[in-house]
């Protein structure tokens, strides 16, 4: 029996014996929850996210060698375009609107898609990094998002330049063509000159060899086999036949009985069976053992 007045029937716990009162849980009126599970988060360095924010010298590197590539296609288009034109019109003869050929040539190479340039190369270099670490698709991502924002550079460089021309009387359709359809006709092409140029950069820093190794542990692997011991290794015999050094007779062959006697003498019945040890109360060789006598029978003859 239990004595309700003992302090001691008090220090048991919650599961204790003699405790009476229930276990903790929700109270009286309110429904009890489960806690929700954590939600796992990718964390900052994870090469899979789409945006990896920071400055490194690879990430610089990446991104000027795929912004400077999609300049020099363009000087090189540019300049095919100004050799074949000036075989029909002088290189530095006034034409159209009043502007050379090679004028032309550097405005359309140089000065129009700058914007678009400076906005791409600050995106993949503190934004989207061409990272070594980061698989295709990803660069691919990050790609498409540096020349979304070089093309956002351009829209946001046509608001000056359609201002300037409404001002000047060119009317509000200058304003709408330098901020919507200018930016998208330049920004287009160059992007995806961008994203081959970004793909080629990503191969040239070294991109991830073999797959990304995960530890021992994680889901999805299989633990490495332990070592084969020596003794089930075959030997250079071929089967049946052990490896050198050891003491294990050949398979066929049977191991001799050192406890048998020799040839011409009776064997020994209590001789131990082939690999067992001796039976130290068995009677010496040569001798029979008898019976015990039976103290109430009779006497022997």
């Amino acid at each position: 029996m239990t004595n309700t007045g003992d302090p001691g029937q008090h220090d048991r716990g919650y599961y204790g014996a003699g405790w009476q009162q229930p276990a903790p849980g929700p109270s009286a009126g309110v429904p009890y929850a489960p806690p929700a599970p954590p939600q796992r988060r990718r964390p900052t360095g994870d090469p899979r996210r789409a945006f990896a924010p920071g400055a490194s010298l690879t990430n610089t590197t990446g991104a000027l060698i795929a912004v400077v590539t999609v300049v020099v296609v363009e000087f090189v288009s540019g300049l095919v375009g100004l050799l074949g034109t000036s075989l029909v019109v002088g290189p530095f003869a006034q034409y159209g609107a009043g502007d050379s050929l090679v004028a032309g040539f550097v405005h359309g190479v140089f000065l129009a898609p700058l914007p678009f340039h400076v906005g791409a190369f600050l995106a993949l270099a503190f934004l989207v990094p061409v990272a070594r670490r980061s698989p295709l698709p990803v660069i691919l991502l990050r790609a498409v998002l540096a020349g979304a924002a070089g093309t956002v550079a351009l829209a946001l460089v046509g608001v000056f330049t359609g201002a300037f021309g409404v001002v000047r009387g060119s009317g509000a359709a200058r304003l709408v063509t330098s901020i919507v359809t200018v930016p998208l006709q330049s920004g287009l092409p160059l992007t995806l000159m961008l994203v081959a140029t970004t793909t080629g950069a990503w191969l040239w820093l070294g991109r991830p060899r073999g797959g990304t190794r995960r530890p021992l542990g994680a889901p999805g692997t299989l633990r490495q086999p332990d070592a084969v011991p020596a003794a089930t290794v075959q030997g250079a015999g071929g089967p049946g036949h052990p490896p050198a050094g050891s003491s294990v007779p050949p398979t066929g062959q049977q191991q001799p009985n050192p406890y048998a006697p020799p040839s011409g003498q009776q064997p020994n019945p209590y001789a131990p069976p082939a690999g067992q040890q001796p039976n130290p109360y068995a009677p010496p060789a040569g001798q029979h053992q008898q019976p015990p006598a039976n103290p109430w029978g009779p006497p022997q003859r």
